[in-house]
């Protein structure tokens, strides 16, 4: 005789998490917008209001919405950014499944198809945007080294931000900036002023490319750059034994 297994209802804060998901996805709320306070949401759903303050957190965790302490008090609708995705890659770096050479295959991959497009499809605006960054860049290298290559390493996720593209801006974000700091903070003593400014600098030809609408250009020097850096950190950072991984690297870098 076959034996079934009992049914149970969801927990009741995942279907409040749910219904508040959908009127977000549905755009009846949107970003910067607050949703109805504790006491409301308790007595429109009539749970408790523990139900209620686990399925905001669910929420937040989500990154849909932010949860604000003080007289602003309440939960605030979040506009779509990497952030998800990033702590997604953090948590494979934390179990070991993703190195620096991972990181750096994946945007040889990427990065300069999409300098390649942004060449064809960039604005004086988006130029202007890019020069201001860099010049950030360096006017922080007196003051901070690490504040100077944080700004200049948000290059290449700026540069996708051309294409307008949400996908691509989400990636590009996420891969450049999840290894980042970590890589910064390993590096701190290994790159001078000097090493930092020629990291601008190359920034810059690959600007140029870009404001001259040189596709082609782009293209190559975003890749030469991306080979500069795999070369200058495999000499600091020993985090990889997976020789496919730099055996595939070093065929791209002979196209």
């Amino acid at each position: 005789m076959t034996v079934f297994k009992s049914l149970k209802k969801p927990l009741l804060s995942k279907e409040v998490e749910r219904q508040l998901k959908l009127s977000i996805l549905n755009r009846s709320y949107t970003a910067g917008e607050k949703l109805p306070s504790e006491r409301e949401l308790v007595d429109q759903f009539q749970v408790s209001r523990v139900t209620v303050r686990e399925a905001l957190r669910g929420l937040q965790q989500s990154g849909l919405v932010q949860i604000r302490r003080g007289r602003e008090a309440g939960a605030y609708v979040c506009e779509p950014d990497s952030t998800t995705i990033t702590e997604s890659f953090q948590n494979l770096i934390q179990m070991g499944k993703v190195n620096f050479a991972h990181l750096i295959e994946i945007r040889l991959y990427t990065e300069p198809d999409v300098a390649k497009s942004a060449a064809l499809h960039c604005t004086s605006d988006d130029v202007d945007r890019l020069r201001e960054l860099l010049d950030r860049a360096e006017s922080y290298m007196e003051t901070s080294r690490k504040k100077a290559r944080l700004t200049n390493v948000r290059f290449h996720s700026e540069v996708a931000k051309i294409l307008n593209n949400a996908i691509i801006t989400f990636l590009c974000e996420s891969i450049t900036q999840v290894y980042s700091a970590m890589l910064i903070d390993m590096t701190r003593t290994k790159l001078d002023k000097k090493g930092i400014a020629k990291l601008i600098g190359e920034h810059r030809t690959i600007l140029d490319a870009i404001a001259n609408h040189e596709p082609g250009a782009a293209f190559e020097r975003t890749k030469k750059h991306l080979i500069k850096t795999y070369r200058m950190y495999s000499r600091v950072i020993q985090d990889s034994d997976d020789r496919d991984v730099h055996r595939r690297i070093k065929y791209v870098t002979k196209l």
